[in-house]
């Protein structure tokens, strides 16, 4: 199969994992069966791990969510500050300290409509009257020195590409400006979708025959749990068979290429260059029938095992998850073990994976997360470790202070990895109060030697409400640059742009220049 079908794999089962949530309640009205009882603890283990996320972010999230579906106006506004000693010889903390930039952004989803202006003082340089905007079908933008809009329809975008750069653009690139509305997040219909559709597949496609259960006592941090131990064997013509089904099926999921195409989408929007919607569909329909074909490859030729323990509450408290992978005649072995340490106000992850190849090699990387819920709101620490040796540390604190939420976190990098040690600094205050929202955040960075917060420190607010609409400028200030020529852009450019700019910079500045 090699690395093309490996990615493939490794995205199928991606999106099989992330998506099934919801068949929690699908297996819980299940007989109980060693099969039905391990593939329960693992979809509740993957919605426990959702659950972590929307606690500690609902308000959040239920903010997201209303400007998912309201028309919301903001102002951001951009400071820094410094106070290092190094700076005030040359003026440079002065030309700091009194900079600014403030954004007004418009955006309104559901009618496509989202808008943008900026306004900046920069030292002695003053900028005002930058806006921009963009709708389904057209793309604006005006600069202080002109009056109006120049705009590009959307009809137009790919032939104008081509006439400012043919070597980049032929023309037939395919443009949507909706898809800047497009969120790449996947809706509730699509996870219910995967829900009905993929939680029967696996059901259905595991043989019952892999999945068996015990009791045993197992020691998770000082407690001793007497656990469900639930196991998975999976040979390897088991294995190529579930994954040859699995490819098969998807290839032929309209639904499932609907979703891959959105994502990929909306993650290549602004780049013209990248494959078209069809393009895309097509690539990955070919790709999954042909990691289908080529599914044996890859070989397992200790099959799998996987073995997972559950307190009385369907915890996942530890697991032992082994597994080798040939791919050009060379085998790995992939070992996971971890522990979940359970309690009532708080929860230990410790979880590591070690790949060990034929040489002897060993490589690991793991992961912990110290999860504590207070009076107030929670504390986290999260731990990235290579080997024995931890990458970054990540500090959280949230909490609620009267109508405040207060988030302060932190992340540490490790000095060995990056080339020096850096903890960068994050405090903020948010507000949430139905159709408005504010936030206040500051971010700095430390080195233990020359970076201080005193060195520089950013700072970002913000003011957020809903309105009715979000205006744009009217259709009669416009000057429509989309279908212009390359003698016609140079004319409107170098005989009406370029004076008017001179003109603005002589007034402002006091010194005329080229545009």
């Amino acid at each position: 199969m090699g690395k093309k079908g490996l990615t493939i794999l490794g995205v199928s089962v991606g999106v099989i994992a992330v998506l099934a949530i919801g068949a929690f309640i699908l297996f819980q009205t299940m007989v109980n069966t060693p099969k039905n009882s391990y593939l329960l603890a693992e979809l509740n283990e993957v919605e426990d791990t959702f659950d972590v996320f929307d606690e500690r972010f609902e308000s959040e999230m239920d903010w997201y969510e209303h400007a998912q579906s309201n028309a919301i106006e903001s102002t951001v506004g951009i400071t820094a500050e410094t106070n290092d000693p190094s700076f005030q010889e040359m003026g440079i903390d002065q030309m700091i300290n009194n900079s600014n930039i403030e954004l007004t952004v418009g955006q309104d989803i559901n009618n496509e409509v989202s808008t943008l202006g900026l306004n900046a003082n920069i030292a002695e340089l003053s900028i005002s009257d930058v806006n921009a905007y963009i709708m389904g079908d057209k793309a604006g933008l005006t600069l202080p020195f002109i009056e109006e809009y120049m705009v590009v329809n959307e009809a137009d975008a790919a032939t104008f590409l081509n006439t400012i750069n043919p070597e980049a653009f032929d023309g037939s690139e395919e443009i949507d400006y909706s898809m800047f509305f497009e969120s790449s997040a996947i809706s509730e219909e699509q996870r219910e979708y995967i829900t009905d559709e993929y939680s029967s597949f696996i059901k259905d496609n595991l043989p019952d025959d892999a999945f068996e259960s015990d009791t045993e006592e197992v020691t998770i941090g000082e407690n001793t749990v007497n656990a469900d131990k639930l196991t998975m064997t999976l040979s390897e013509e088991q294995i190529h068979t579930f994954l040859r089904d699995l490819f098969n099926k998807m290839a032929e999921d309209e639904e499932i290429a609907s979703i891959i195409e959105t994502q990929m989408m909306a993650a290549s929007f602004g780049n013209p260059e990248a494959p078209s919607a069809e393009e895309t569909a097509s690539e990955f329909n070919s790709s999954l029938k042909e990691a289908a074909e080529n599914v044996e490859n890859v070989g397992f030729p200790d099959g799998l095992t996987s073995v997972v323990w559950t307190d009385g509450d369907d915890n996942i408290v530890q697991r032992d998850f082994d597994m080798s992978v040939t791919v050009d005649d060379a085998t790995d072995q992939i070992a996971i073990d971890g522990t979940n340490e359970v309690q009532e106000d708080s929860q230990l992850i410790n979880y590591d994976m070690t790949v060990t190849a034929e040489d002897g090699n060993e490589g690991g990387i793991g992961i912990t997360a110290d999860l504590k819920e207070t009076e107030n709101g929670y504390e986290d620490v999260l731990t990235l470790r290579a080997d024995t040796e931890d990458l970054i540390v990540l500090n959280s604190v949230k909490s609620e202070e009267e109508d405040n939420e207060v988030w302060n976190a932190d992340v540490s990098f490790n000095e060995q990895a990056f080339g020096s040690p850096l903890t960068v600094f994050m405090e903020s205050s948010s507000v949430y109060d139905g159709d408005q929202a504010t936030s206040d955040v500051t971010i700095y960075a430390e080195d233990g030697t020359s970076i201080t917060r005193d060195t520089a420190a950013l700072n970002i607010t913000g003011e957020s409400q809903t309105v009715d609409e979000i205006a744009v400028p009217s259709a009669d200030n416009e000057k429509d640059i989309g279908q212009m020529s390359m003698d016609e852009l140079n004319d409107y450019f170098n005989n009406e742009v370029g004076p008017q700019f001179e003109e603005w910079m002589t007034e402002n500045f006091g010194a005329p220049s080229g545009f």
